[in-house]
């Protein structure tokens, strides 16, 4: 190996291992093993008292549903800095609609994508507009099939 490469090689890891370091401070080091194993699960993640906790919350778009639950954790745990914070997120959804950190974690994928990709329409637009909606209706399936009951949905405002 030439001393070229070496400083390349030295180059490289000085960038990106605060990359990576400042991922796992904002809690997200491990998270996307933790939701891989979780949707990999043949078992839902949610049990029936998660689901009679959603159920009882509903859909919709106001104050005290579900969505709406999960649209404050979103963005009280999210910073134009420092990103998402997946664990911060999922102790928010646990405190505000009483689920388990099971059931909790399966919305972490969806929320995440809709901080990595739907900013501009859900975060500095509106949460409920149809179209943050169409932005984050990719990840629906996968949020659903971590937490193998019915999950309550957002509707348009």
């Amino acid at each position: 190996m030439g001393a070229r490469s070496m400083f390349l090689r030295a180059g490289l890891m000085t960038t990106l291992l605060p990359c990576l370091l400042a991922d796992s401070l904002r809690g997200q080091g491990g998270s996307p093993g933790n939701m891989t194993r979780l949707l990999q699960s043949s078992a839902p993640a949610c049990s029936a008292a998660d689901e009679a906790a959603m159920s009882q919350l509903g859909s919709g778009n106001a104050d005290g549903t579900f969505p709406k639950y999960l649209s404050q954790c979103g963005k009280k745990n999210y910073n134009i800095f420092f990103g998402f914070n997946s664990n911060n997120f999922v102790n928010c959804v646990e405190s505000d609609t009483g689920l388990s950190s099971s059931c909790a974690n399966c919305f972490v994928g969806s929320a995440q994508y809709g901080a990595d990709n739907c900013k501009w329409s859900c975060f500095w637009g509106s949460w409920c507009g149809q179209s943050c909606l169409n932005c984050v209706a990719s990840s629906t399936a996968a949020t659903q099939q971590c937490a193998g009951v019915p999950v309550p949905q957002a509707t348009s405002c």
